[in-house]
């Protein structure tokens, strides 16, 4: 068995900390590689445990960015590259790149529609829970108001006008169409997806069932010898930030809800007080008119600041 990646990414340890080893080596096999971003460790092994046509590479796309040049040689080498989109970023040409395919992002936010990404001068802020910002907290934080005030707007009035509870159908609109633009079908998995708990960590991290079914997809659209078997991976995102399904959103969705938040690279839980507090702190290291959210954001953080401004009058 030839030595296996072992990666690591200070933004990304949750998923970057484990090794990913090839299958064996010693038979005529397709070399593949995978490049992606967090779900690279769990959409690898789903991919080798279903199928025995290939040998399987992967790295993560910090790692690759870091590396980038003793990829150069490496890449043409292998029979079928797979990458995230978003990989096309870095400073590699994959134009040239022979039987060259492409997995999106599973992103989706239906389940956590208070979260954003944010920070000051285009720097996000990785803390208390990873990227993940409450659209809530920072408008709380912004408008001036304390920590038990912040609190009391976690209720379900604020947030049907937020807009919370109408994100389902967009959401799940957007990601079946993101997939369908390369060529994968996941409208029925989606529906088993969505039913008894929610499928996704995060807005960007989903549960390992998601990760599985696509690789199942990925392989059949492309004719390969599929083994029959159920074995799902073990979920190596939960070691990072895990959001929970507020109560109120989890009722309407027939999942469970809480306010626990899961802290990354720790197997503990905090309160929403104490996110809260954790929050606040990383934002008073800036003025609050310094901090802003993600252009794919600003739309819905405005909606959320002015419901936070009416409910305090």
């Amino acid at each position: 068995m030839s030595k296996g990646l072992f990666i690591r990414n200070p933004s990304h340890d949750a998923a970057s900390s484990l090794a990913i080893y090839p299958c064996f080596r010693g038979r005529a096999v397709e070399r593949w590689l995978l490049i992606s971003n967090c779900n690279t460790y769990g959409l690898s092994r789903s991919l080798q445990l279903l199928s025995n046509s290939f040998d399987l590479d992967c790295v993560n796309v910090w790692h690759f960015r870091r590396s980038i040049e003793d990829y150069r040689d490496k890449i043409p080498t292998y029979d079928r590259v797979i990458i995230n989109p978003e990989v096309e970023l870095s400073d590699y040409n994959f134009a040239s790149v022979r039987n060259l395919n492409k997995i999106p992002n599973v992103e989706f936010d239906a389940y956590h529609p208070d979260f954003c990404f944010a920070g000051v001068n285009g720097e996000r802020f990785y803390k208390p829970l990873a990227a993940s910002q409450s659209m809530i907290v920072l408008s709380a934080f912004q408008s001036g108001f304390s920590i038990e005030k912040t609190r009391k707007l976690f209720r379900r009035d604020v947030f049907e006008q937020c807009g919370f509870f109408s994100r389902w159908e967009p959401a799940r609109d957007r990601l079946i169409s993101s997939f369908a633009a390369f060529g994968m079908d996941i409208s029925n998995p989606f529906r088993r997806w969505a039913r008894g708990e929610a499928f996704m960590h995060s807005l960007g991290h989903p549960k390992a069932r998601p990760i599985f079914d696509i690789a199942r997809i990925f392989l059949k659209n492309r004719g390969v010898e599929i083994n029959k078997t159920d074995l799902v991976p073990f979920d190596t995102i939960v070691d990072g930030a895990c959001l929970p399904v507020y109560p109120e959103i989890g009722e309407l969705f027939g999942v469970g809800g809480s306010y626990m938040f899961k802290l990354p690279g720790e197997y503990r839980l905090i309160s929403l007080e104490k996110f809260i507090e954790l929050s606040f702190e990383t934002y008073s290291q800036h003025r609050a008119d310094e901090i802003t959210v993600e252009p794919g954001f600003r739309a819905r953080f405005n909606r959320v600041k002015q419901v936070i401004v009416e409910a305090d009058a």
